[in-house]
């Protein structure tokens, strides 16, 4: 495994480096994220990428195949567009978790924002805790588990002193 610290290089250094490795097939441990943006975007190797904290908006986004392990929480969009391969996302996630996936499978072991699985087309997108309003809105296919409270349950009990 091969580290990267983004206290060092830009985003689109690591990107550039993230892609490099993976045509060598050489996992990738990324430290000091501090929840930046795009971290993993465009990866197409088989390969894991490791976060060490938080990611910012779109980690994982627009992948294939690689599998990404996110230790604390994710920002926004957290694996936009994967097409195969997987995520884990230690604690909560932001808005529009799982976006448009096309078959990869997405864990988010805390609680999810709003829209999670927006236009899915396929794969699995697993929350361990509650999810935010509209989970599934516009979905096309795959499927969502909540194992908490979904927005619609929350909101009726809130407005009824539950």
């Amino acid at each position: 495994m091969v580290t990267i610290d983004l206290s060092q290089v830009s985003i689109t250094e690591a990107n550039e480096q993230i892609c490099a490795y993976g045509r060598d097939r050489l996992d990738v441990e990324i430290i000091n994220p501090d929840a930046r943006h795009n971290i993993g975007v465009g990866l197409v190797e088989p390969i894991t990428v490791h976060v060490k904290g938080s990611a910012g908006y779109f980690c994982g986004g627009l992948s294939d195949g690689a599998h990404y392990e996110i230790e604390h929480n994710a920002g926004w969009a957290v694996g936009d567009n994967i097409y195969s391969g997987s995520v884990v996302v230690g604690g909560n996630a932001g808005a529009i978790p799982g976006v448009a996936i096309r078959g990869a499978e997405i864990v988010v072991r805390g609680n999810m924002g709003s829209r999670a699985g927006q236009v899915m087309k396929a794969g699995t997108l697993c929350c361990g805790g509650n999810a935010a309003f509209m989970s599934g809105y516009m979905m096309y296919g795959g499927r969502i588990i909540i194992l908490g409270d979904a927005a619609a349950k929350v909101d009726h009990d809130r407005r009824h002193g539950a």
